[in-house]
């Protein structure tokens, strides 16, 4: 029996949660499963990332409270019959109760970061609504630990529940790409607040400026919408010959094949994909200690800054280049880390287990 699996997102576009479930769907072929993408927005750039030929659907909901938006879903799961849906974040999870009246047997949800709150996840509002609805729900995902904290001991979700699943990846066979002569610095995210790329590009100046790292670039890859913020920052500070905003690009992993070091400046992260990127090419990587980042790696396998501290970044990153012996070491431990942990085959299982499949 082939088992039917929703996946509903608010959107299917460039991004780490649309890359972990890309993940699943391509590395869960040999199994019985049919994979069915639900966007309720038309932002699907992340279909040319998949393997194989998926149905997608496309709700088209509009801004704000669009109840017709749940009966759209409501018809397409009668019509699907489902054995599983699966939605992401806060932003689709008001649709379990249309998923419970539609006679969905595996509701499951995911939580992979505060998607609509604040970073810290105290919206009273959102946390009640999260509490309600969790009654519709089977089983509860989190894929950090302070996630886990935040939904079994604020939001007071049973734990019998709720599930940490650590994100996956898997690991490309590695080839000598980098070509460039500059130490090049690469981040890839959505340009907005939460990766707080205004930091990096501050510190990435002052590192050139004042702490001697002038044989360097820095690379910016992402759209969002503080592409023109960030651009005019760049100008003004007489920067546009050293960082380049790629803008939206598919090829991540080249980009970090051919990075010298990965630089990760959020206010907030839960498990963010990209880290487990780079660390799968064995790319250094620098990352301010946010969220669930410290429970997942640690300074033996990356360097960890304080958040909102340009000048502690900057020294990391004047640190990774010229103590090359220490940031290798810290490269092999993360790597060796990925292999035993995170491999993209043991996500996999853990989902299909979830699912009822295995």
């Amino acid at each position: 029996m082939t088992h039917k699996i929703v996946h509903l997102v608010y959107s299917f576009g460039c991004g780490g949660l649309e890359k972990v479930i890309a993940n699943l769907i391509n590395f869960s072929e040999n199994y019985s499963v049919e994979h069915i993408i639900v966007s309720l927005t038309d932002e699907t750039a992340m279909m040319e990332q998949l393997n194989h030929p998926v149905k997608l659907v496309v709700l088209d909901k509009q801004p704000g409270n669009d109840l017709s938006s749940h009966l759209k879903l409501y018809q397409l799961l009668t019509q699907l019959k489902p054995h599983t849906i699966q939605t992401y974040n806060f932003g689709t999870i008001e649709y379990h109760l249309t998923a419970a009246f539609a006679r969905v047997p595996v509701r499951v949800h995911s939580d992979h970061g505060r998607g609509g709150d604040d970073p810290h996840g105290k919206n009273r509002l959102h946390n009640y609504f999260r509490k309600w609805v969790a009654h519709f729900i089977h089983h509860y995902v989190v894929v950090s630990d302070d996630l886990y904290r935040w939904v079994t001991e604020q939001l007071k979700i049973p734990k019998a529940k709720v599930t940490l699943m650590f994100n996956g990846v898997a690991i490309p066979e590695l080839k000598p790409t980098k070509h460039h002569e500059l130490t090049q610095f690469v981040t890839v995210g959505r340009l907005d607040k939460v990766k707080n790329q205004q930091l990096l590009i501050d510190a990435f100046a002052l590192a050139r400026s004042q702490l001697g790292l002038t044989s360097a670039e820095l690379v910016i890859v992402g759209d969002g919408p503080l592409y023109d913020a960030l651009a005019e920052q760049i100008e003004a500070l007489n920067m546009s010959a050293s960082i380049t905003l790629l803008g939206y690009r598919t090829d991540i992993i080249e980009i970090l094949m051919n990075a010298d070091v990965f630089v990760l400046s959020s206010v907030y992260e839960a498990m963010p994909m990209t880290i487990l990127e780079a660390i799968s090419v064995k790319t250094p990587v620098i990352c301010t200690n946010v969220g669930g980042v410290a429970q997942f790696v640690n300074e033996q396998q990356v360097q960890l800054v304080e958040s909102n501290n340009a000048l502690a970044l900057a020294q990391a990153m004047v640190q990774t280049v010229n103590e090359p012996a220490a940031t290798q070491q810290r490269v092999e431990a993360a790597h060796q880390l990925l292999v035993e942990q995170y491999s993209v085959t043991q996500m996999v299982q853990q989902y299909l287990t979830l699912y009822h499949v295995l």
